[in-house]
This record gives C-alpha cells, structure tokens and sequence, in this order.
C-alpha cells in the first residue's frame, strides 16, 4: 500500500518504520525540523514539514493515518473532505485515544467519507520520533470502531488486516463502549498518577540525601510523565466517563479513608477482590 502517516511523534513514526519494514511505500508529515532528521536517519526519507503540508499531496495515497491529537485529527478530516478527488476514494484512520468524537463527528458531516476509526493500546512515557520503536505494536490489543451504523465491511477489513501485519491483536468495539472501557483502564488511570506524583512532594526531602521512593511509586507514578498537552485534549474529548471513573475513585477512597480510620478495613479482601479483577482485565 501507499500510505501517509500525518503526524510521526511516537505511535505514528512507530507504525511508519514497521510499514516501511514489511514493503510499503510510506511518507509522513512532521512538526519539526529536528523529528525529520531523527526519521531520516532511520531510513524514512519522504517527511513533509507540517508547516508545509497540504491536503493535495495526498493525492495517489491508499491511506492516510493521522497520528494526531484528536482536535487536530478533526480539522485534518476537514481538509482533506474538501478535495473532491480525495473524499470519496482516500482512506482514513486514526489512532486517538478516545473514539466517540471523532467517529460522531465524520459520521454527522461526512456520511460518504472512507473511515475507519483505530486506538492502539500501546506507548509509552517517551514522546516523538526518537522514542519509536518498530516492535511498539507487537502483541498489543488495537480496537477497531466505525462511524456509521452498518459498518464497511471492505473498509475495516484492510485497518484489521493492516494492524494484523504489524504484530497487534485487532478488536471491534462500539465507540461508546470504548470509550467508558478507557476511562477505567487507561484515562483516568493517567490523571490520578498525576494526583499520586504531585501529592508525594510532601514526601521529597532533600536533593542531598536518597530518594524515599522504590519500585511500587515509579511503577505507579511512570505515565505522569506523559505529555500533558497530549492529556488535556484526551480528557476533554472523553470528559464525562473521566469525570464518572474520577468520581467512583473519590468514594471508594473516601470510604476505604473511614474504614481505615475505624480500624475496619479488611485489607486483606481488598488486595483479593483486586487481584481477582486485574485478572480479569489483563486475562491472566
């Protein structure tokens, strides 16, 4: 295939030099002028500046695939509708974190267009082309969502068929139901790191002397280490069952807090029911 990533930072220059890898004819699109070095000393030669990108050059493409935030996914969708030449043939992918938007919104204003809505469920703290690593996908689940009610069949079957390729596990879900699955496994997960890591501080001490802290608060402190820009617009674009998972925390802490305080706290049911539940999560 003849494939275009549109934004090269971790996952898109990822799936990029694993394409190139298996035989496709891959380019892509950059902020920076420092990312395009770092690609082309990996072998991937045909990197546009973003600055410089329009739509047109994707023309004789088979697919685009926006490694973008999803406000930027949206506004990339826009452009490249409004070429006639494009809009009816090019396919279109995605790989953002939450699904309900951006499939409402092809799906509202573009009901003709070639979408396929993708979440790679892999990455990392590190961002940008730097980062990449062509076995980021190996064994990693990748859900697979359409916009419209029947979905295309054709369509789905070449994003299935191309994750495939790359090592992933591809799984059809609903957007919505992806959506309310992130906020427990993945969304929220984030924020309350952030929460963890900044109220840790108190525990700091002085640059001078060792770090307080061993492998149980860099396990659970790691992704507060992610971008936060990248973070506001997953949040904002998944809000309701982030604020829903983030409220659900606050009372079961609020609760464990009471029983704690009493002397009540059956601690060792609680690390029970919750290895129970991560086996079920991670099927083990």
């Amino acid at each position: 295939m003849k494939i275009f990533v549109q934004g090269m930072g971790l996952m898109g220059a990822s799936l990029a030099l694993r394409l190139k890898e298996l035989g496709h004819e891959v380019a892509g699109s950059v902020r920076s002028a420092q990312s395009r070095q770092i690609l082309a000393e990996r072998g991937l030669t045909d990197i546009t500046l973003a600055a410089e990108f329009h739509a047109r050059q994707l023309e004789g493409y088979d697919l685009v695939m926006l490694g973008l935030n999803i406000s930027d996914c949206l506004t990339a969708i826009d452009e490249i509708m409004k070429i006639d030449t494009l809009a009816s043939k090019l396919l279109i992918a995605d790989m953002c974190s939450t699904k309900q938007q951006i499939c409402s919104y092809v799906s509202e204003k573009y009901a003709h267009a070639r979408f396929v809505g993708t979440h790679p469920m892999a990455g990392k703290e590190l961002q940008g082309p730097a980062a990449a690593d062509v076995n980021l996908f190996k064994d990693c689940t990748v859900f697979i969502t359409s916009p419209f009610e029947t979905a295309r069949a054709r369509d789905t079957a070449v994003l299935t068929e191309l994750w495939q390729s790359v090592g992933a596990r591809p799984c059809a879900i609903a957007p919505q139901e992806h959506d309310r699955n992130m906020a427990y496994v993945s969304h929220g997960l984030h924020l309350a790191a952030c929460i963890i890591a900044k109220m840790s501080s108190v525990a700091a001490g002085e640059k001078n002397t060792p770090s307080p802290a061993a492998g149980s608060y860099r396990d659970m402190t790691r992704v507060a280490l992610s971008s936060g820009a990248m973070w506001q617009d997953i949040t904002r674009s998944n809000q309701a069952f982030v604020a829903e998972w983030l409220k659900e925390l606050s009372a079961a802490s609020a609760d464990l807090a009471a029983q704690v305080e009493h002397g009540k706290a059956d601690i060792v049911s609680l690390f029970s029911d919750a290895a129970t539940a991560r086996a079920r999560v991670m099927r083990t």
